[in-house]
């Protein structure tokens, strides 16, 4: 039998245990006391123009790999001229590389639209943004077509209500490989610049993939063995994800996406080596010290469409991405 001081150091240590699971489980996947609303509130995105824009770059501009420069100076022409219809603050970002195609020069561009706010916010900016490139020669629907089609609507609502800090909408170039994970990438570049011009960013909000949702069971996967104990087996909601110097920033981000659509929200904040935690351009914005988190659908740990010619525009479900959208257009906002 054991002596009552054995018991009690066992009873210590579950304790423990215990105490340590859950603050495991409130620093990586973040609940917050805010109700997931029962109504969708979406009064200014429109899910209309999110198609419009997808279906209309995906026809046009069909192969935005990054050896085809002409097709991706064609859609950085195409988003330039939808953003200038809203604001009158557009550019182009450019850099030159060589390293890609036969070791000739070329020029990539970063489109971005600006829009100032209603407050100070202490000078600091509000970047949002997401990739136009895609990957292997496929259309790319959502992958990454959804999220500039949510630039392209989040700047026609902002020039009706401006936000409330100073805005920057990016469309960055060359995220899909050869330039992933390196200082090529069209993000790489706009946080460096930011940073030797020394601008203050509150936050960098990037969109990565936000259209396909599935409500057939086990069609959601993750990275990690046990995490459908705290997520969800169907993928039928949107996530949050960053790493751990960004918990506050999620947190926000997640009650606001909560309280605007019955779309569920789920977040993580984790290591970077956790597969998926840093696979877009968000990270960019971590090596120079600004905070950043993506929102996504979580890819191809639900569609076996990821970097294929399956990912069309009639595999994307536009009510669900124009409540995501709706909810980034709030954090702007309010």
């Amino acid at each position: 039998m054991l002596k009552w001081n054995a018991k009690e150091d066992i009873l210590t240590v579950l304790i423990l245990l215990i105490i340590v699971v859950f603050a495991i489980l409130f620093m990586v996947a973040q609940p917050t006391f805010t109700r997931q609303s029962s109504q969708d509130t979406v009064g200014n995105i429109s899910s209309k123009n999110l198609k419009n824009h997808v279906y209309t770059i995906v026809e046009k501009f069909n192969d935005r790999i990054y050896s085809n420069i002409e097709m991706l100076d064609a859609t950085a022409e195409y988003i330039y001229n939808e953003f200038s219809k809203y604001s009158h603050d557009v550019s182009y970002e450019t850099y030159e590389l060589k390293e890609f195609v036969a070791d000739e020069v070329f020029e990539y561009k970063n489109v971005i639209a600006n829009f100032k706010g209603t407050k100070s916010c202490n000078d600091e900016l509000v970047v949002v943004g997401g990739h136009y490139d895609t990957f292997g020669g496929h259309a790319g629907a959502n992958d990454n077509t959804s999220a500039v089609a949510a630039l392209l609507e989040l700047a026609r609502v902002l020039k009706e209500h401006p936000p409330k800090c100073n805005v920057q909408i990016v469309a960055y170039t060359l995220e899909e490989p050869p330039a992933f994970r390196t200082t090529k990438m069209g993000s790489y570049v706009h946080a460096k610049n930011l940073s030797e011009r020394g601008v203050k960013v509150k936050v960098a909000i990037v969109l990565d993939m936000i259209g396909f949702y599935s409500d057939e069971p086990n069609s959601q996967s993750y990275p990690v063995p046990f995490m459908d104990m705290f997520y969800p087996k169907e993928a039928n909601f949107i996530s949050v994800v960053s790493n751990f110097s960004n918990i506050g920033e999620v947190r926000t981000a997640k009650n606001a996406l909560k309280e605007t659509s019955s779309l569920p929200v789920y977040s993580i904040n984790a290591p970077a080596f956790v597969p998926g935690i840093d696979f877009s351009d968000h990270g960019n914005y971590w090596k120079f010290g600004y905070k950043a988190f993506m929102i996504s659908d979580t890819a191809f740990y639900r569609s076996n469409n990821y970097h294929t010619e399956k990912d069309t525009p009639d595999t994307l479900d536009y009510e669900k991405m124009a409540k995501v959208v709706e909810g980034v257009f709030r954090m702007l906002t309010k």
